[in-house]
């Protein structure tokens, strides 16, 4: 029974004066997190609708061309280029929300992003045959991989197979 004296005051338990690690550093870690995510996303909503903007302004290129193909070289590199960002977006502001990061947004993002190089390079004619094959085998390996991951997600209760 180690009781203080009633005229010593309790000594404070150096643990809960100088919380280091477990429950507080885990805190600490959460609060650091979400407000470097609160000044991400408006950053990252600024700079989607100046993407926007520029491909508005990407319009004159177009007019100025001195054929339509040249032009829309810029312009379909541009919306497409706007796709990857608009999936980058959507995997931030769904860990902004969830506090974690799903599969799927990042592999929706690189399908995007592959599906992006594949039309880039295949309207400018500017990949071989052995490019092709190998960007149609990465993405049918991320589809798979995308369909796995939504087969097997956690979220998901799995019916009892009939």
């Amino acid at each position: 029974m180690d009781r203080p004296h009633p005229k010593e005051p309790a000594r404070p338990d150096p643990v809960a004066v100088v919380p280091i690690g477990g429950d507080f550093a885990v805190r600490l870690f959460r609060k650091a997190l979400d407000l470097v995510m609160k000044l991400l996303v408006p950053l990252v909503v600024v700079a989607l609708m100046m993407g926007v903007a520029k491909l508005f302004l990407g319009m004159w290129a177009v007019w100025k061309s001195p054929t339509i193909a040249a032009g829309f070289d810029v312009m379909v590199t541009d919306v497409l280029s706007m796709f990857v960002v608009i999936e980058l977006l959507r995997s931030i502001l769904e860990y902004a929300d969830s506090h974690r990061i799903r599969i799927t947004f990042v592999i929706d993002a690189a399908l995007v992003f592959l599906v992006r190089e594949v039309m880039i390079g295949l309207y400018k004619h500017a990949l071989a045959a052995t490019e092709v094959a190998a960007l149609a085998m990465l993405l049918l390996v991320l589809g798979a991989v995308r369909l796995s991951a939504v087969r097997f997600s956690p979220d998901v209760t799995h019916a009892a197979p009939r």
